[in-house]
């Protein structure tokens, strides 16, 4: 049996592997990823050492790197301060340093024409940098199939923020079943756009408490019409929790001053996955300007 080495860990998951008799199976194997599932249902992630941090995520040095091959439905359980997978892997969690996603709080209303200027030079750079599909989509370059799913995202995703800033959260509830699977994918587009949403509708001191609760109330219904690696990512961010890079982008956007600095950490959000950074980012750039729009 191989060892290798967790480097970083979500705090929740460091703490089941050592606490608890946890087990699973592997649900799912990728070139930089390994996705498990576990007995009670929940999506847990090994990731290679390149990736940031994550929820239910450990991140482990070497596996990735002509490690053996992990199949799925292997078997996966916690052994002492192991996580062991089938007969071939172990990875230990010793000296694993604990990751949690920071609390972040929604910018006071006297700090918003700030937060509009640094949101409108972000729009700008997007403009200049991205064709990644989905929401931001070259036309000239794209097929007749991403054009027309290019469109319904934005006209869906629109009329979905129509609802919502009038607060008509019965409407919404139905809109939200037009966005959540829409477009192609392991995450599908819609599914991204909504992850970028609820990050801004859980910061803390959110404004709209209604607006959060709206989405707590709806996870079951978001759970039926996605698949689980999908889901999981829109439920943690549901909870306020996501990806370590998001973290650092809506920091840098709230609070930051550097504007080379903001660059960067949107063009870290940017990389992630196919069109997902492209997704996520416009869905929160979107929840920031409903909710100050929504405070005039």
């Amino acid at each position: 049996m191989l060892t290798y080495q967790s480097l970083s860990g979500a705090g929740n998951f460091l703490h089941e592997i050592q606490e608890k008799s946890w087990k699973g199976e592997i649900h799912s194997a990728f070139n930089r990823t390994i996705n498990i599932i576990s007995d009670s249902g929940e999506l847990y992630t090994i990731a290679s050492e390149e990736l940031d941090n994550a929820p239910n995520t450990l991140r482990v040095r070497g596996l990735f790197n002509k490690g053996p091959k992990i199949t799925v439905k292997t078997p996966v359980y916690s052994r002492k301060d192991q996580l062991i997978i089938g007969k071939t892997v172990a990875v230990t969690i010793q000296s694993a340093s604990e990751w949690r996603y920071p609390q972040i709080e929604f910018p006071k209303k006297q700090a918003y024409f700030r937060v509009r200027n640094r949101v409108a030079q972000v729009n700008e750079w997007m403009m200049q940098l991205g064709n990644t599909g989905g929401y931001l989509l070259n036309k000239t370059q794209a097929t007749t199939y991403e054009k027309m799913i290019h469109v319904m995202l934005l006209q869906e995703s629109e009329q979905l923020l129509v609802h919502l800033k009038e607060k008509q959260l019965f409407q919404a509830m139905k809109q939200l079943n037009r966005v959540i699977g829409l477009g192609p994918g392991l995450t599908p587009s819609g599914d991204d756009f909504l992850v970028g949403l609820a990050l801004i509708f859980t910061t803390v001191n959110y404004p709209y408490h209604s607006l959060k609760q709206w989405l707590d109330n709806n996870r079951n219904e978001l759970k039926k019409r996605t698949n689980i690696i999908s889901y999981s990512a829109l439920d943690w961010a549901i909870k306020g929790v996501a990806r370590e890079r998001l973290g650092l982008f809506l920091n840098e956007l709230f609070y930051g001053e550097s504007d080379s600095l903001l660059k960067r950490k949107m063009i870290d959000v940017l990389e992630i996955g196919s069109t997902s950074g492209g997704d996520i980012l416009t869905g929160m750039l979107a929840g920031i300007k409903l909710t100050m729009e929504s405070s005039r």
